[in-house]
């Protein structure tokens, strides 16, 4: 009986997230998380997205929008990677995602730290995208010459 290979255990430092169709880097994604309430049904604990703060105001900005009653909803993906730029292990989408809150650094004079700015993102389903395993690649078969 041929042994089996023990499954590659996946890491959590190498990952992707997109909103809509723009990637924005993340340092941090809350757990995904979802639990059924036998009343209410499935219920979607939000996810918190961390980030170095710049000058890019695209979370804000999309916060913004939320709270002055602009139906601006989104698509937002987490792709896990076996590794640093590989190739994607699973995928997560979050459906009709808003911002339910967003927040900016704390600022402190005594401190020499990141400043990070997180976007809590509420939404109306999780979906685990299943991918095909890879295929093995072929190789092309030897031909023999005739003589």
């Amino acid at each position: 009986m041929p042994e089996r290979e023990a499954a590659a255990l996946l890491g959590t430092s190498h990952f992707r997230v997109l909103i809509g169709r723009e990637e924005l880097g993340f340092a941090e994604v809350s757990p995904l998380s979802s639990e059924v309430d036998p009343e209410s049904g499935e219920q979607f604990a939000h996810v918190v997205l961390r980030r170095a703060l710049s000058r890019d105001t695209t979370l804000f900005d999309w916060r913004r929008a939320i709270v002055e009653g602009k139906n601006d909803r989104r698509t937002v993906t987490i792709h896990q990677l076996e590794l640093a730029g590989g190739r994607i292990a699973n995928s997560w989408r979050l459906v009709r995602a808003w911002p339910y809150r967003w927040s900016g650094p704390a600022l402190n004079a005594l401190e020499s730290g990141v400043a990070f700015e997180e976007v809590e993102l509420a939404y109306d389903d999780l979906v685990w995208v299943r991918r095909r395993p890879p295929r093995p690649s072929r190789r092309p078969r030897p031909t023999s010459q005739g003589a």
